[in-house]
């Protein structure tokens, strides 16, 4: 099965994945696309966003929990019967198991589903060190499946000129940035974001969020970055078929 798809990393948690990914689904909708959504893990709160957002159920894929076969399959049989997914990772790329292995980490995940990765690079504090931060990540691992890059807390001054930077120098294209946006945080605590149904006129702002980002990503350019992932084959695993026999 072809099924449009690419994953939204970052390089630590609270650089806003959710937001940007809740943003990125909502404006996807927005234009008539049927969207599925996917969460790298175990998490249960981030893909309550996603369902808030799309009307519909989104899913969790974990590598550590299934094997290869299982993996491809279970998004395949999510994917079904939507024009794009959009996986969103967890915690930073490459953090898997125990923190000293990149197993189950979002990496392992485009890895496993030959999926193209988009990494939302937090630029607040930064100008030119991007450049430097981003290229760590391309050269970590000799295919890291990062593709492109977002920047967030970014002016809209300063984001022509560090788009220019980063594509000259690098091999990854920038697919735009978002502004700071003092309005449309999602809250944390220690166990993570607060839920869904503690945010007020959640909604109204995510729908506000499409709107920004529909002038300020790339989405176009996503879509086609999408299309470019290989084919996935939806079929049952033999292990899998071979539980539900018995």
């Amino acid at each position: 099965m072809r099924q449009p798809r690419f994953l939204l990393s970052a390089g630590a948690s609270g650089s806003g994945k959710t937001m940007i990914t809740c943003g990125i689904l909502a404006a996807l909708r927005k234009r008539g696309k049927r969207v599925s959504s996917f969460k790298c893990g175990p998490d249960y709160i981030d893909p309550m966003f996603h369902s808030r957002v799309l009307k519909a159920k989104s899913r969790n894929l974990d590598t550590f929990f299934t094997d290869r076969e299982t993996t491809r399959y279970l998004f395949a049989q999510g994917a079904e019967g939507t024009d794009i997914s959009v996986m969103e990772g967890v915690m930073g790329y490459y953090d898997g198991l125990g923190g000293i292995s990149t197993k189950a980490s979002a990496s392992d995940l485009a890895d496993v589903t030959d999926t193209p990765v988009v990494l939302i690079v937090n630029t607040k504090g930064m100008s030119l060190s991007v450049a430097a931060y981003i290229k760590g990540f391309l050269e970590y691992e000799a295919h890291p499946h990062i593709k492109g890059v977002i920047f967030n807390q970014m002016s809209p001054m300063l984001y022509p000129r560090m788009k220019k930077v980063v594509e000259e120098q690098l091999n990854v294209r920038v697919y735009g940035y978002v502004p700071v946006l003092k309005d449309l945080t999602l809250d944390s605590r220690h166990l993570g974001l607060v839920l869904p149904e503690e945010v007020e006129d959640l909604e109204k702002k995510f729908s506000l969020l499409a709107d920004t980002l529909e002038q300020t990503l790339d989405l176009d350019g996503l879509i086609s970055l999408a299309e470019e992932a290989p084919e996935i084959e939806n079929q049952c695993p033999e292990n899998i078929e071979n539980y539900l026999k018995s």
